[in-house]
């Protein structure tokens, strides 16, 4: 079996932290990226000895992972361990079911011997944390203080929507790849995206456990006014491909199936209490494209795996980053002929809940609708801005019509002081992202105020003696005001010379723009507006020239 080259680098990682003295590692790694391909390696990559344990919650898991790690050891015994199939005492491998290991005063874990297994591995690593998990993982002594095993789990979303962090279980990410890295490389497919915003308000829904109460959500927005509006997003932007639908609860998968097989669209629903045998034929069904549209509610999230899937609605909406990842990843997989995957993301109207959606999980602003282009393109056009456009607030932009003409139109309120630095600083602050603040000196240099992630604010001088070198001084303050206070201090005392330059009140800045900063500013292809003051078109100038430095 070839292998992938992130795939070797991180069998190596692994390797080299466990000689490093990390016995407990976490891989984060996107779904459709080949996790378990990885730890079928193994037995052969770590010369084993001792036995092998595969832990995992769902019954697709178990299957998936013995074919894998079949497929790479034929030599090897690899046994189920799950109701009523037993692990022979002399398997190499047992790939268990964590509710049948787990639960407590299990038998079965203790027909295990602890000294008989050397590396116990965990898919979909986010779940380790309960009890169950903790129970089997004490067992084979993988907390001990002394210990020479290796516990490896696989994950691709290493948060929580409780909260809880996975520290308590993994000492390190041993080994990681984003989902963007893996389109960009050419390992999962690029993502499309449409942004359908609904009537209904889910102001009222509670949140328990970091994401809506289902049940108060299903009432919210299984109505037959908002399953229409599902019908019709899948006819205009899904039309002629294989999709899944997630769905809230089983009422919501099954109400919405039989509103697609009432407009002529072959549908079923995969629901957690349908019997094994009539799923397998569902599935098999929507394998073959006897079906067009599958729904579901949090059966098809984890261990799903059809490559030929081209579209995603999202009729659930949900605050849980782990939740909106999985249901995204069941369409990234490559496949002949595929070269996109369509994500439909339904959005309500919300006032306090902050919903995911596909544009925050790739760092592009919150609102920010595709409107059918893929992420890269996104990408590749903020790029675009930042290099040539380095005033312009992306973070702003609500689509790439939005960004043209955010390019082409120069906003004299964007140029402004924040309301929030209105009365801290004495200076011409303007905003150039999301909680950054910057203020422009004479031949490029610059000083910068930005939030730090543990909560404080950096105090960043841009030097221009040091330009070659990009070096900058920075410091932390923890309030905004302290670090806007502290930077002015730093003009005065280091640049004392400028505080003409970039005094808010000085004359200067408020007579109108000469004709040569115009000059330059419209050979740029911008537009300029009225009334636009000398200290703006500073700004502006600046930034053309020196903003990405």
């Amino acid at each position: 079996m070839k292998l992938r080259d992130y795939q070797v680098q991180c069998l190596q990682a692994i390797k080299d932290r466990y000689l490093a003295g990390i016995r407990r590692q976490l891989i984060c790694l996107p779904t459709g990226t080949g996790k378990t391909v990885i730890f079928a390696q193994f037995p052969s990559f770590f010369q084993m000895k001792k036995r092998m344990l595969v832990l995992a919650h769902r019954e697709e898991l178990l299957e998936q992972a013995r074919q894998k790690l079949l497929d790479a050891n034929a030599h090897l015994q690899v046994h189920i361990e799950q109701g009523s199939r037993h692990a022979e005492d002399t398997c190499d491998v047992v790939i268990a079911s964590i509710q049948t290991l787990g639960r407590k005063g299990s038998k079965r874990l203790l027909d295990l011997p602890s000294d008989e297994f050397y590396l116990v591995v965990v898919d979909e690593a986010h779940h380790a944390t309960a009890a169950t998990y903790r129970r089997v993982l004490d067992h084979f002594g993988l907390f001990e203080q002394d210990s020479k095993k290796l516990l490896v789990g696989f994950t691709a979303t290493p948060k929580r929507g409780d909260g809880q962090g996975l520290d308590t279980i993994f000492e390190e990410i041993a080994f990681s790849r984003t989902l963007p890295e893996m389109i960009d490389a050419g390992h999962l497919c690029p993502l499309r995206a449409y942004r359908i915003e609904t009537e209904i308000d889910l102001s009222k829904v509670k949140s328990r456990m970091g994401d809506f109460v289902a049940a108060q959500l299903s009432d919210a927005v299984n109505v037959a006014e908002r399953n229409d509006v599902v019908i019709d997003c899948f006819r205009k932007h899904l039309s002629g491909r294989q999709a899944l639908c997630f769905c809230v609860d089983v009422a919501h998968a099954r109400d919405l199936a039989h509103t697609f097989c009432r407009a002529d669209i072959a549908c079923a629903a995969v629901t957690g209490d349908m019997p094994s045998e009539e799923r397998r034929r569902v599935l098999e069904a929507f394998r073959q494209a006897k079906l067009q549209v599958l729904t579901n509610c949090l059966v098809l999230t984890e261990g799903y795996d059809e490559p030929s899937i081209e579209g995603i609605l999202l009729a659930r909406p949900t605050k849980s980053v782990v939740l909106y990842a999985q249901m995204i990843g069941r369409g990234t997989r490559l496949h002949p002929g595929k070269e996109n995957v369509t994500i439909v993301d339904i959005v309500d109207v919300t006032r306090d809940q902050k919903l995911i959606q596909l544009a925050s999980l790739f760092g592009l602003p919150s609102q920010f609708d595709l409107q059918g282009k893929t992420t890269q393109e996104a990408h590749r056009a903020i790029q675009w801005v930042h290099d040539r456009r380095p005033w312009v607030r992306t973070d702003l932009a609500t689509s790439l019509d939005d960004l043209r003409y955010r390019c082409r139109e120069i906003n004299l309120f964007d140029l402004e002081t924040p309301a929030e630095l209105d009365r801290a600083c004495d200076y011409a602050w303007s905003q150039t992202g999301p909680r950054v603040y910057r203020l422009n000196l004479a031949d490029g240099e610059h000083l910068t105020v930005s939030p730090t992630i543990m909560d404080s604010w950096e105090v960043t001088f841009q030097r221009a003696d040091v330009e070659e070198t990009g070096e900058e001084t920075c410091e932390e303050r923890q309030t905004l005001e302290e670090a806007i206070h502290h930077a002015e201090k730093l003009v005065q005392t280091h640049r004392a010379d400028a505080v003409g330059l970039v005094h808010r009140r000085s004359r200067w800045r408020q007579q109108p723009a000469s004709e040569k900063q115009l000059q330059i500013l419209t050979s740029k292809g911008l537009n300029i507006p009225e009334n636009l003051t000398k200290g703006q078109a500073s700004h502006l100038i600046s930034m053309i020239f020196h903003g990405n430095r």
